[in-house]
């Protein structure tokens, strides 16, 4: 088959996408994605087709941008980024593929709306992607999506914020795209994003089921798949780590003192502060050694050496995770899923959207303190992040919730599940 993938977002939302590909691409289907061009050789490195969507300047100023990272006006600037600026790029550069590649499936991430419209048009079978449980927006779960409400009450208003949630998304999302439409010749829609969010002949959930079972009322069509996972973002070979970092690792293993990991994923990373200094005085309070991914090179340089600080911009998390104590994370999609998947328990800090509903799970399922981002930028972060990190790593509950749920996802392949499902969709 020829299988085009088209997805839209950061590396957290790209990554699983290219797992799936890489999977298709190895049981000899010929597999393209269309995707920003900061992505482009760790997509080609796979073996993979690619075509560009935009330019990498306009990745980056979204990346770059303080507002990602400030809970008030990330989502608006998603909107603006995603919706405003991407939909009709998006569906010209997809109608010019279908002509020249001429897929026999699309598969899409769900926020990038024109594939499906495109799959629609030409009669190409349609999977929709989605990476975590709240954008299934099931009618009888709770999404956490402020740090500044209760969860509590969250929870008891879910109906009411669900009918508010409607009405904000039909004025930021469905005006805008309506008059992309408009200028395309479509007709016009209305609830785009519930609608188009979980379109398609086959609606993948790109989570593990002991993260979040399927559940009557979820989309039709839909099956949860499990994680899919892929972390060679740097151009590592599989199953090593850089020689520095192993040699810091195999230090701690010698005073039977495994370090903490501090992860603020591919974006958040970007807009850090002085969360590291207080990440690296928390674990000194634990007499811990800490493992700080900081993103970039200007990042490491503020930060001043020590014996029992080991700062990378980068390393696959599913090498480094099981050889540390804990992790803390702001609990993205990407970042959360390597968590779970290495067995040790860890401390989520949230700072946007989804983020909140994720950690919330984590928390719910015994393998994770929930420590809001705002605890981190107050008077008492130090204390905060510590106390997180005591409780998870000598509190045996964790510890051992933790390993149980690791081994269980360990046990999984999302990646091979939802290759399984779209070859069997493209063969009828």
């Amino acid at each position: 088959m020829r299988i085009l993938f088209a997805t839209l977002g950061s590396a957290g939302d790209t990554h699983p996408y290219v797992a799936i590909a890489e999977q298709l691409a190895r049981r000899g289907h010929t597999v393209a994605m269309l995707a920003n061009p900061h992505f482009e050789h760790r997509i080609r490195s796979c073996g993979l087709q690619y075509f560009p969507l935009g330019e990498e300047r306009d990745f980056l100023e979204v990346l770059h941008d303080p507002r990602l990272a400030q809970e008030g006006k990330s989502p608006f600037l998603v909107i603006q980024a995603l919706f405003n600026k991407t939909v009709e790029p998006s569906y010209l550069a997809l109608q010019e593929l279908v002509r020249t590649f001429r897929p026999d499936v699309i598969v899409r991430h769900h926020i990038l709306l024109a594939a499906g419209w495109v799959a629609e048009q030409h009669r190409i079978p349609c999977v929709t992607g989605t990476l975590t449980p709240s954008m299934w927006f099931h009618p009888d779960e709770p999404t956490i999506l402020r740090s500044y409400l209760p969860r509590s009450l969250q929870r008891a208003l879910g109906k009411p914020i669900r009918m508010v949630g409607k009405v904000a998304l039909r004025w930021f999302i469905d005006r805008p795209v309506n008059r992309v439409r408009g200028r395309l010749a479509l007709a016009p829609l209305r609830d785009v994003f519930l609608r188009e969010g979980t379109g398609g002949e086959l609606v993948l959930g790109l989570w593990s089921s002991h993260f979040r079972p399927p559940l009557p009322g979820d989309p039709p069509h839909s099956k949860v798949c499990g994680f899919c996972f892929f972390d060679r973002a740097g151009g590592e070979a599989d199953g090593t780590l850089p020689p520095e970092l192993d040699r810091f690792l195999e230090a701690c293993d010698a005073r039977d003192r495994p370090p903490v990991v501090f992860t603020l994923g591919t974006t958040i990373v970007h807009h850090a502060g002085n969360l590291f200094d207080v990440a690296i005085r928390a674990c000194r309070e634990l007499r811990r050694p800490i493992v700080l991914l900081v993103g970039s090179e200007h990042n490491a340089a503020q930060i001043q050496s020590a014996p029992d600080i080991c700062v990378r911009t980068y390393a696959p998390h599913s090498l480094l995770m099981p050889r540390c104590a804990a992790s803390v994370h702001h609990a993205g999609a990407g970042s959360a899923a390597q968590s779970l998947r290495s067995g040790r328990p860890s401390v989520s800090v949230p700072f946007v959207n989804d983020e909140f509903d994720i950690a919330h799970r984590m928390q719910q399922m015994g393998v994770s303190a929930y420590l809001p981002a705002s605890k981190l930028r107050s008077r008492t972060a130090v204390r905060n992040l510590a106390e997180s990190l005591r409780q998870v790593t000598e509190t045996a509950s964790f510890l051992e919730r933790a390993k149980e749920v690791g081994t269980r996802i360990r046990a999984e392949s999302g990646a091979a599940r939802a290759a399984d499902l779209i070859e069997n969709l493209g063969s009828h």
